[in-house]
């Protein structure tokens, strides 16, 4: 059947009406409407909150870690550029789907790495980068084929993307938002005060990197203002979202909308990115299939990572060897792992801090590279906004030793080692593995 891969960049899950629970403030109707016959996914993550690596995952199927992709820069851990653009290798999302007879175009923000797609990538670049006129050459494109074969056409759109832009008072590409009068713009989330116990490192790389947030020093008006703008923003692209959608046939062609990270939106007193907390790392996931049925699925499930397979599934043809997960479209009960990467920040200088987080059914362990409180434990389903540090109490010690033990195995079988010495390892690690991981010590 003909796809249609819909992305908007830093479009948050709780934006969406059938994930939110207390957020009405936005306005979604279009995506909402591709609801009523989608299965939507509310636990659903990416890989990496940050661009250039949630979208190389996605194309290929593999951690960041794994291609060498850990910032928004073409940096490997080792220090060494990737051997390949992540789009170029034959078993990636456009590629595969060319093999396997698919007519495959691509309009809008590709970075995975460079800004927009290339024929390199298989797909056939129909727009650049930026939402203006987007809509209008996919629609273009879809009256001008002449070709027999199923199409793949990815929409992916820059929008909320430009909130980075109004947090630091610089122009914003698709125009400016008009302000309201604060008694006029969204509460404060919940969770807006920092917790007790919350990681140390995170405060100071907010701080170190103050001209990449913009927010720093924001009064508690200024953040109303930001959730405000940042709203308005999702409601733009989901206007334009549906001008795409009026062009489609829903009876014959699966719609996928999916987004490569989301944002703070003033949870936490934080925006943007890169943090580990559940609004950076959640990203909006349904799946229109052509005859199924609505579904909510509220498991977790590895999303961005796990697109190239799941598209293909729905295409009814085999997915590339040697992927990193499955298909999320199978029932799985594999934790879902999270990674991240300061590189901008100067609180470490010459590294930055990193970190991981663990989801697992309902609980969530994150552990960051250094300082107090690296250690996190939430149990989601009654600390959704991730308020109480369970890590602290001796009574949920037994899930945080299972929690830790979870991420060891993890990081040992994909290889991730570049982390390895920063996990705190299980009580009951052996000395073997000890002295295995800390052979070099640092």
């Amino acid at each position: 059947m003909n796809i249609l891969l819909i992305m908007a960049d830093e479009f948050a899950a709780h934006a969406l009406t059938r994930v939110r629970s207390t957020d009405e403030h936005f306005r979604t109707p279009h995506l909402d409407r591709l609801a009523t016959s989608s299965t939507t996914f509310t636990q659903a993550y990416t890989p990496f909150p940050l661009c250039v690596p949630a979208r190389s995952a996605m194309v290929t199927g593999r951690y960041p870690h794994q291609l060498g992709v850990i910032s928004n820069a073409k940096a490997s851990p080792a220090g060494a550029e990737p051997t390949e653009e992540p789009g170029h290798g034959t078993n990636s999302l456009g590629h595969w789907f060319t093999a396997a007879g698919y007519d495959c175009a691509y309009a809008g923000k590709w970075h995975a790495l460079q800004a927009s797609a290339t024929e390199a990538d298989g797909f056939t670049p129909i727009h650049p980068f930026g939402d203006e006129g987007l809509v209008q050459a996919c629609s273009t494109w879809l009256d001008g084929r002449k070709d027999t074969r199923p199409f793949f056409l990815v929409a992916s759109f820059d929008d909320p993307h430009t909130i980075c832009e109004y947090a630091r008072s610089q122009p914003m590409p698709y125009g400016n938002i008009p302000p309201v009068p604060v008694a006029d713009a969204p509460a404060l989330p919940a969770n807006f005060p920092p917790a007790p116990y919350s990681p140390e490192a995170l405060s100071m790389e907010q701080v170190a990197a103050a001209r990449v947030y913009g927010t720093n020093g924001f009064s508690p008006d200024e953040w109303r203002g930001y959730r405000h703008v940042y709203a308005a923003l999702v409601e733009r692209v989901d206007q334009r979202m549906g001008q795409l959608l009026e062009r489609i046939d829903l009876a014959s062609t699966a719609v996928v909308l999916i987004s490569d990270h989301g944002d703070g939106d003033a949870s936490h007193a934080w925006n943007q990115k890169t943090a580990l907390y559940q609004e950076c790392i959640k990203v909006p996931f349904m799946v229109h299939v052509p005859g199924q049925r609505a579904a909510v699925i509220d498991a977790p499930v590895p999303a961005v990572l796990g697109l190239l397979p799941t598209l293909c599934q729905v295409a009814g043809i085999p997915a590339p060897g040697g992927l990193a997960v499955p298909s999320v479209l199978e029932a799985t009960t594999a934790p879902v792992v999270v990674q991240t990467s300061f590189s901008d920040g100067a609180a470490l200088p010459g590294a930055g801090t990193t970190g991981r987080a663990l989801i697992l059914r309902n609980w969530k362990y994150v552990v960051y590279s250094w300082g107090r409180n690296r250690e996190q434990l939430h149990n989601l389903d009654i600390d959704p906004g991730e308020q109480r540090n369970l890590a602290v109490e001796r009574d949920h010690e037994p899930v945080l030793e299972s929690m830790r033990q979870e991420l060891l195995d993890w990081a040992l079988t994909t290889g991730d080692t570049a982390f390895l010495k920063k996990l705190v390892l299980p009580k009951f690690a052996s000395a073997d593995q000890h002295r295995e991981i800390f052979m070099l010590p640092y």
